[in-house]
């Protein structure tokens, strides 16, 4: 825990030490009958492939994940395995799960697939994990693709993407408010440079100080998910396999560094899922079927736990689709949706009434990177998630039919865009 702030430090055992209550299955009368988790999956291999940009702005070399691009790494099925055996311990005799009380499923790429079937593993059970494609594709119910796009909703999402930065675009800088949210981690963007040492590698080839930030172009079209070229998707790139090579070896490129300084880094990474999933018109269109899933699931009689398993883009898209507030992580590296991390809705009744709690659990950045256990006397993190506009009742928990209202809210929201333009 070396260069730990004494704050982030007690914050973070201050948190650890409320996990015991958080979880119980049973809460001042309080009966568990469903649980819906919905998960990134665990740490996985930087996007990028060997001779890309990623491999050409540092003079060092990356460490050998063990694995293709894109692939859950050994560390992360471990970290899963204990994850899905807490789960399994905390959920007590509530978790008798068979085949028609329960589901497991995940999107079709290897790294949901093998972070599905570790967490099932860890739990303990038999049960097999239901995905759609043997080929590595997107299943459409994770896809976070637009169903349609046109001039007019391109217009509205672009102002959404610059509302991010607080500044409106132009005809000739249509991407002003991008980029004014982008210098905002200008420092940031300049430590992560010092410590890849930039100025060394053959992309900056003696002639740049630091990372290039002007070019972008945005990418929305119907059928696929919104997307960005140029300047600042490589430094998130770069950002990302900062991060990944941080939880394998806890150093960067032999360089001893603090999980404060790791967290700069992993800032840099916000901007990019904010802009592109987290703007709301967007987060209404790519969420709409896995709202109406989630929502499905927790109105299902005869469901008791059900597991979906997708990307930090399917989080940051359902949080803002529902009005969900994710608060800033404690013990984490990332600041809202850690690798692995969770989003948990469990539904209790009590004198015949539904009440719904939703918290996101997520390995600590020590878990991560020590593998070390995760278990009821040591457990994953967990922080609460509100409800903008929603009110909990005197025990802290929502009404189940306000929680589906806001459900139905949002489904509703798709169907008016959709009227709209």
């Amino acid at each position: 825990m070396k260069h730990y702030s004494i704050f982030a430090f007690i914050l973070f055992f201050l948190l650890l030490a409320s996990c015991q209550k958080e979880t119980s299955i049973r809460e001042d009368g309080y009966y568990l009958v469903d649980e819906v988790v919905f998960s990134r999956h665990n740490i996985r291999s930087p996007l990028s492939t060997p001779g890309s940009d990623l491999s050409l702005v540092t003079p060092h070399q990356w460490v050998d994940w063990g694995v293709e691009a894109a692939h859950l790494t050994q560390r992360g099925g471990r970290i899963e395995q204990m994850l899905g055996a807490w789960f399994r311990s905390d959920l007590g005799t509530f978790a008798s799960l068979n085949s028609d009380n329960s589901l497991f499923y995940s999107n079709s790429k290897q790294r949901t697939i093998k972070t599905g079937e570790k967490f099932i593993e860890g739990f303990g059970l038999s049960l097999p994990l239901y995905y759609r494609f043997d080929d590595d594709s997107m299943d459409p119910l994770f896809n976070p693709a637009y169903p349609f796009m046109n001039a007019s909703l391109e217009k509205k999402i672009l102002a959404d993407m610059n509302a991010i930065g607080g500044v409106e675009g132009t005809v000739d800088e249509p991407y002003k408010g991008i980029l004014a949210a982008i210098k905002e981690i200008t420092d940031e963007i300049h430590f992560m440079e010092e410590v890849i040492d930039f100025k060394k590698s053959p992309f900056a080839n003696g002639k740049l100080e630091h990372l290039p930030l002007d070019n972008m172009s945005i990418i929305l079209s119907e059928g696929l998910e919104p997307g960005m070229k140029g300047d600042y998707k490589l430094v998130n790139s770069i950002a990302d396999a900062l991060v990944l090579q941080y939880y394998e070896t806890g150093k960067e490129f032999g360089k001893d560094i603090s999980v404060e300084d790791v967290r700069r880094i992993g800032k840099v990474k916000t901007i990019y899922d904010e802009v592109l999933f987290a703007n709301h018109t967007t987060a209404i269109l790519v969420s709409n079927p896995l709202v109406k899933k989630i929502k499905e699931e927790l109105t299902d009689p005869t469901r008791k736990f059900t597991f979906l398993c997708g990307h930090d883009s399917n989080i940051a898209s359902i949080t803002k689709a529902l009005g969900m507030k994710l608060r800033e992580t404690i013990g984490a590296v990332e600041f809202t949706s850690p690798i692995g991390s969770k989003i948990v809705f469990r539904k209790y009744q009590k004198d015949g009434s539904f009440f719904v709690n939703v918290n996101i659990v997520y390995a600590s950045v020590y878990q991560l990177r020590e593998s070390s256990p995760i278990s009821v006397q040591s457990p994953p993190m967990i922080l609460p998630i509100d409800f903008e506009g929603l009110s909990r009742n005197t025990d802290g928990f929502y009404k189940m039919e306000d929680v589906i209202e806001r459900f139905d809210d949002t489904i509703q929201e798709f169907e008016r865009i959709v009227n709209e333009y």
